[in-house]
């Protein structure tokens, strides 16, 4: 039998073997919330359409990372219709050559259980101990799964490209969205906290200047198509300690470490090894009864371990430092007004014309 722990790092180890990085590529990288849903409005557990409100949203977004950052190289997605639409529209605006959105099943929000297609106040209100007497009732997935998620797209996608030497476009760095949910987004920026060394992590004075206070294991929610913007780069012995604050990368839940503009770390960046390899594992490979199915998602059965502190966690990115340049991002939405009379809730049709493009088109003719 196969433990908790060993299966863990059967997780960890089986993407990583074949990492065998010739070079160590930055990356420039955006989680993002999806768009506005006819759900979302209505308080309903469910996957919908964006709504029009949603829609603008995403256009919005599009712009404003078109004009104001570089161009994507990679844009995941979840699978799910409301993120696949947000993604879609934001990789339309983007200049990349052939640029498509890639999903992955892992992405996708929680699975709620019983209180699939119920609204939210059902989930939150104070009958719960008889919804659980109920025939058919099913548990909403447990955040251990949400994390093993989130590790299998870190270890299968996206840690793999910082050691690809592969052109992406000509770009001097990976430029790469993902667009999610916000239950979904918070365990997989905690799971990419683990993994990075002590104080390789910043803040960007900007952020602690508009936030007053930074907690990096809880950066709070995401609004619809709110961003979380971080830069990974090479670590850099020389940077200047006053561009940024730096942090410890891990803080337990218990003891988390609140730092406000009048803080006094200003401590220089320690000097990490380089990217360490990992060797191809030989313990066996996990047999399929191994696996429960989350949705449409296969994740490995108890794969967190209740025993091991996730401190204990491989540090995956050694050798790089992260700064943290936008939490929850909504510059894009400034001026954005939802449509009266009901419209801006109601379930957005590609073959709609927005007023803009009406008018515009309008003085063309």
């Amino acid at each position: 039998m196969i433990s908790p722990k060993q299966l863990r790092r059967l997780v960890n180890i089986s993407s990583h073997h074949t990492w065998l990085p010739s070079c160590a590529c930055s990356m420039r990288l955006f989680l993002i919330r999806h768009g506005e849903s006819v759900d979302n409005v209505a308080g309903v557990l469910r996957d919908s359409a964006l709504t029009n409100h949603g829609a603008e949203q995403a256009r919005h977004l599009s712009d404003y990372l078109a004009d104001h950052r570089p161009p994507l190289t990679r844009i995941f997605s979840s699978t799910l219709q409301r993120a696949y639409k947000t993604a879609s529209i934001v990789a339309a605006k983007q200049s990349t050559k052939d640029l498509t959105v890639s999903t992955v099943p892992y992405l996708i929000e929680r699975n709620f259980g019983y209180y699939e297609g119920k609204n939210n106040r059902v989930r939150k209100g104070p009958h719960r101990d008889e919804h659980k007497k109920e025939a058919g009732y099913v548990e909403e997935e447990s955040k251990d799964n949400l994390a093993v998620r989130a590790d299998l797209f870190l270890d299968h996608h996206l840690l793999p490209m910082l050691h690809d030497e592969a052109d992406f476009g000509g770009a001097a760095e990976h430029v790469v969205a993902i667009v999610s949910h916000g239950i979904l987004l918070s365990s997989l920026w905690r799971r990419l906290l683990l993994r990075l060394g002590p104080k390789s992590v910043k803040v960007s004075r900007e952020v602690i200047a508009s936030r007053g206070q930074v907690v990096l294991a809880h950066l709070g929610g995401w609004s619809n198509t709110g961003f979380l913007e971080l830069s990974i780069q090479d670590l850099d012995p020389q940077a200047s300690p006053e561009l940024a604050i730096v942090l410890p990368a891990v803080v337990p839940s218990s003891d988390a470490i609140a730092v406000t503009a009048d803080s006094s770390s200003r401590n220089a960046l320690d000097t990490a090894s380089p990217p360490h390899l990992v060797a191809e594992s030989s313990e066996p490979e996990m047999p399929i009864d191994q696996f429960d199915v989350v949705g449409v998602v296969s994740v490995p059965k108890d794969a967190i371990d209740p025993e091991s502190s996730e401190r204990d966690s491989p540090r995956l990115l050694e050798g790089y430092r992260t700064t943290i340049l936008v939490v929850d991002g909504q510059q894009h939405l400034k001026g954005l007004k939802r449509q009266r009379g009901g419209i801006g809730r109601a379930e957005h049709d590609d073959k709609q014309q927005s007023m803009t493009a009406f008018f515009k088109r309008a003085r063309k003719d």
